[in-house]
């Protein structure tokens, strides 16, 4: 059985924008148990103020410290792989 639980060493790194990191347990809740999942910008806007330029760097940020792997197939629409 997994662990519904968000990796310790995204909330100690001070480098991550708290912005990032609602963004990122949000994310992880949406896909849990998942490899693949398909997320619409709208579902987050309701919770996090973010247009789509600032939520795609916030992505950027967790890619690249291997989190999550992204693709933006469509304005607004993504899949998202947690890793």
């Amino acid at each position: 059985m997994n662990k519904f639980k968000t990796p310790n060493e995204i909330w100690d790194n001070k480098n991550i924008k708290p912005e990032a990191k609602e963004i990122y347990s949000y994310l992880y809740c949406k896909g849990f148990d998942r490899t693949v999942f398909h997320f619409n910008i709208g579902d987050i806007q309701n919770l996090i103020p973010i247009t789509n330029v600032g939520f795609r760097n916030n992505l950027k940020i967790l890619e690249k410290l291997k989190l999550l792997i992204y693709k933006e197939y469509k304005r607004g629409m993504y899949e998202i792989h947690i890793c």
